[in-house]
């Protein structure tokens, strides 16, 4: 154990504590899930939450970033254009544009990291014209950080609006496994199908709205991509997707019936898929999900995720 420090822990840091309690010492290993000026709350390997009084600890340890956390911001996303596949895609130097029917940023949008083999403003038109040829609205996918430089102030200098920004979080699958077991016992039963049937695309609600005719396609081109699901009578009251790709598996579509909520379904299906992604080797896990929706923030990180890095995406305004 290193000396004593208390400064406030950041959430999602994992570390450990040696404890003093009225029958002796502790040790308390895990990730931070909460802080208080007098508490830390810390999610054990097991998925349990111990509450820590700040005036208790002894001694404490910072335990290095996971793999999952020390991924390049360029892995991470790599494996996420791979996870979420566009229908076309093509080259242009490092950047990746990809067309899916309009269905999805992340299947409509250049993913630029990178260098686009050429400057900066010609790179732009050349996306902007394939997207145009494709009767797609320009945009582009930009990381933060790890975007390519001198891009967002040209986006600025041509106009584009930005959309909000969007968490990309990442934890190790064993981890989330495990929280998930100790925070939702599994007494749903989870379907899990290689291609989602009618109920399943009726649960994923897009926005509220009718799904376009691209999604299904967008949504089952992958080899290795499960889809999860429970069921109530003919109805899907969850979902999930999970595809893998090597050491990766991608956590998307996650969504529960208004009138199930508070179950702990969305864990559940969750982690079946992940179960499945784990049996064909996947060690780490990403997702997604939008830095405002708070709710969806907490939840993952209970599970052991970490914010990893950020995106946004930039997009023209008018014609191009």
């Amino acid at each position: 154990m290193s000396a004593l420090d208390l400064s406030t822990p950041v959430v999602g840091a994992t570390i450990t504590l040696r404890v003093g309690t009225p029958v002796g010492d502790v040790s308390v290993v895990g990730v931070v899930v909460a802080v208080s000026d007098e508490t830390w709350w810390i999610r054990r390997r097991d998925g349990s939450v111990t509450e820590v009084a700040v005036r208790a600890i002894q001694a404490r340890r910072d335990v290095p970033p996971s793999p999952a956390q020390r991924a390049s911001v360029a892995e991470v996303q790599q494996a996420g254009a791979l996870g979420w596949r566009a229908l076309e895609t093509a080259r242009l130097g490092d950047w990746l544009l990809r067309a899916g029917g309009g269905f999805t940023g992340r299947a409509n949008s250049a993913l630029a990291i990178g260098d686009p083999g050429r400057p900066l403003p010609e790179a732009l038109a050349t996306a902007e014209a394939w997207y145009t040829e494709r009767d797609l609205p320009p945009r582009l996918q930009l990381p933060d950080p790890g975007g390519t430089q001198g891009l967002r102030e040209l986006l600025g200098q041509r106009g584009y609006g930005w959309s909000r920004p969007v968490h990309v979080m990442t934890a190790e699958l064993g981890h989330v496994l495990r929280a998930a077991d100790a925070r939702s016992p599994g007494a749903a039963d989870v379907r899990l199908d290689e291609a989602p049937d009618d109920a399943w695309l009726a649960a994923y609600r897009r926005e509220g709205g009718p799904l376009p005719d691209a999604a299904r396609d967008v949504l089952t081109n992958h080899p290795a991509v499960i889809f999860a699901s429970v069921r109530v009578a003919d109805r899907a009251v969850a979902v999930a997707r999970v595809a893998v790709d090597g050491r990766w598996a991608g956590l998307s579509a996650v969504e529960v019936a208004s009138d199930h909520r508070r179950r702990g379904l969305a864990i559940q299906v969750s982690a079946a898929a992940l179960r499945w992604a784990g049996i064909r080797g996947a060690r780490q896990v990403y997702l997604q999900t939008e830095v405002h929706n708070t709710a969806a923030v907490m939840l993952y990180r209970s599970l052991g995720f970490g914010v990893h890095h950020d995106y946004s995406y930039a997009n023209a305004q008018g014609p191009h």
